[in-house]
């Protein structure tokens, strides 16, 4: 199944190979298990609940030049096997003129899986703030951090979002060293009733960004902050 995505603004299609996760970020509030356990609960692959597996199914799907894939964002990825993952990427290296985003909340697995990410393929990572909150049970933002960026891959992704109150100078560091090609930058939009941060102070992140990030995407919803 092909979805249309509103999680990033950059990817243009969804491909969900690979779907669930048991991290229950913000209390519960991801949209992806909302969204599972909800409005599509009618499907197969949600009918035990949003328990990770791989969707054999997926393994088909075709893919158009230019194109940016959101892989597996019904989810996060980092509960794939490694057999699971090279099946993944087996279909990914058909198509080498699409672009393919894989991000997770657990890079360290990038490493674990011991598997050569294919040119076409974006790695990335949430970062929602360099303070642990500790909101989630995916690794805290300091080990997402550390893991993406002494990864060696040439496009990375940042995703900041849902952001929360940052300490500026480092956050940017942290950025500075993942050098990443792109960054979406996004608020709450579910009402996790989270630490958020005050719009002069996601200004000066907005500045920095921009002088050290290629493509630099505020989403809708981040005016809310103002």
């Amino acid at each position: 199944m092909l979805l249309m995505t509103r999680m990033f603004k950059t990817v243009t299609r969804t491909w969900n190979p690979y779907v669930g996760c048991t991290y229950w970020c913000y209390r519960g509030g991801c949209w992806a298990r909302r969204l599972a356990l909800d409005k599509l609960n009618h499907l197969p692959r949600y009918r035990d609940g949003f328990k990770p597996k791989l969707i054999e199914s997926e393994l088909t799907k075709s893919f158009k030049p230019d194109e940016f894939i959101g892989v597996s964002l019904m989810g996060d990825i980092s509960f794939a096997t490694r057999e699971e993952v090279l099946r993944i990427l087996k279909r990914i290296e058909q198509f080498p003129l699409t672009w393919f985003l894989i991000q997770s909340k657990n890079p360290k697995k990038f490493w674990e899986w011991d598997v050569t990410f294919p040119p076409n393929v974006y790695l990335g990572t949430t970062i929602e703030t360099n303070r642990d909150y500790v909101l989630t049970k995916a690794p805290p933002p300091m080990n997402r951090y550390i893991n993406l960026a002494n990864y060696s891959h040439s496009q990375k992704f940042l995703s900041i979002e849902p952001i929360m109150d940052f300490d500026l100078e480092v956050l940017v560091e942290w950025v500075v060293k993942i050098n990443p090609y792109i960054i979406e930058v996004g608020a709450d939009n579910y009402n996790n009733n989270l630490p958020e941060p005050k719009w002069e102070d996601v200004e000066k992140l907005l500045e920095s960004l921009r002088k050290i990030c290629p493509k630099v995407v505020e989403k809708e919803g981040l005016e809310r902050l103002e």
